[in-house]
């Protein structure tokens, strides 16, 4: 099989993968998928519009399927979960207003890879936005980069972007009182690359550093630069999959309009 072609994402985040389709999936093109979601921790591939088996078969080719108690599943494909807007809701989408690493206030068996489908798509709204944990590091100040190479941050469940959470849960009639805190390092090494793993909306202080604080907020604000951003437009049928360790990501403001995408979370 030919390489497949690939455009970079704006500012260098992420890459689109051109002209293939994942309904004759092999194990070549599984291989060559992996590799660019390795070098640049975000694709996006175009119009696929697989139907559920085609669409978890290829989940399972890039890991583990993890079920995701907080949202409801596909009916046969639990591993498939629903993220639904309706027109009437008021409330913030569900992982919005912060950028963020799923689950990163886990200890243990945090997803590595998070992937969506777009199934209903309102036209220009519900944009996905993208930061680069890959970009963000290489650009931050030598002195940082030493200050920050043995940190390691406390990331919370209640941190700043819980509230779309205990929304989503409140909705489901879930009750998940419990806190839930994990330390991390804030520099990840992800496939021969440094990552900036901060987590804005669950990082709730900094370890073993001076001027934790300050640090802290200097990097929350280093994630949210501009240059470091892509604002990824759906169609109906697109997949986006990437790496929590190297990408963070947050949905951006959805009003008086329907949207359902379909989300398998993987080891």
């Amino acid at each position: 099989m030919k390489s497949v072609s690939i455009t970079p994402g704006k500012n260098n985040v992420g890459a689109y993968i051109n002209d293939v389709n994942l309904n004759k999936l092999n194990n070549d093109l599984t291989g060559q998928i992996k590799d660019i979601l390795n070098k640049y921790g975000v694709i996006f591939i175009k119009k696929q519009n697989l139907d559920p088996s085609a669409y978890q078969n290829f989940a399972k080719s890039i890991g583990q399927l993890v079920e995701y108690p907080r949202l409801k599943g596909l009916e046969n494909f639990p591993y498939i979960n629903v993220l639904e807007r309706k027109p009437s809701d008021k409330s913030l989408a569900f992982g919005g207003s912060w950028l963020h690493q799923d689950t990163s206030y886990l200890e243990k068996d945090r997803p590595r890879y998070t992937m969506l489908m777009g199934i209903e798509i309102p036209v220009g709204q519900g944009n996905t936005i993208f930061s680069s944990g890959f970009n963000a590091y290489k650009n931050l100040p030598d002195k940082i980069k030493q200050k920050i190479k043995n940190a390691k941050g406390v990331f919370s469940s209640a941190g700043p972007i819980s509230k779309t959470r205990l929304e989503l849960e409140k909705r489901a009639g879930i009750n998940s009182s419990k806190v839930l805190e994990a330390e991390h390092p804030i520099v990840q090494e992800v496939n021969g690359q440094k990552s900036l793993y901060v987590s804005p909306g669950h990082l709730i202080r900094i370890k073993n550093i001076d001027e934790s604080e300050n640090i802290k907020n200097f990097l929350i604000d280093h994630v949210n630069k501009e240059e470091f951003i892509f604002s990824y437009e759906w169609s109906k049928g697109d997949l986006v999959l990437w790496d929590n360790l190297s990408v963070m990501h947050k949905a951006s403001e959805i009003k008086n309009c329907s949207r359902i995408m379909h989300r398998i979370t993987i080891k």
